[in-house]
């Protein structure tokens, strides 16, 4: 399919979504394990070269921004996990704490 300007101009100026992420996994070895429960990468934009996964992402912890080498991402079918070092936090993140991720994504239920 051919795609217009147009259409590239709009496929680039989405409105970035606010997600608010939930427990999955916490008793991992070596992640903290978060779910974004039916959210996934935008497809749109899943095919603009050299785009890696996590520079898609602004992602907060109780307000404090989270560098992307502190954690990995990971699509499902249940939604898109996100995977925070454990080695890299000095603390224990818990249901308690609100972790909120900002970026290309969209909702598919």
């Amino acid at each position: 399919m051919k795609r217009t300007l147009l259409d590239i101009t709009n496929t680039l100026s989405r409105n970035l979504q606010r997600v608010v992420l939930k427990p999955y996994n916490l008793d991992d070895s070596n992640y903290f394990i978060f779910i974004a429960e039916n959210w996934r990468f935008a497809e749109a934009l899943i095919e603009l070269p050299n785009r890696n996964p996590e520079n898609r992402l602004t992602i907060t912890i109780n307000t404090q921004y989270i560098s992307s080498a502190d954690y990995l991402t990971e699509v499902k079918s249940k939604g898109l996990l996100i995977k925070f070092k454990k080695s890299n936090f000095a603390y224990n993140l818990d249901s308690n704490d609100y972790i909120e991720v900002i970026g290309d994504l969209e909702n598919y239920a």
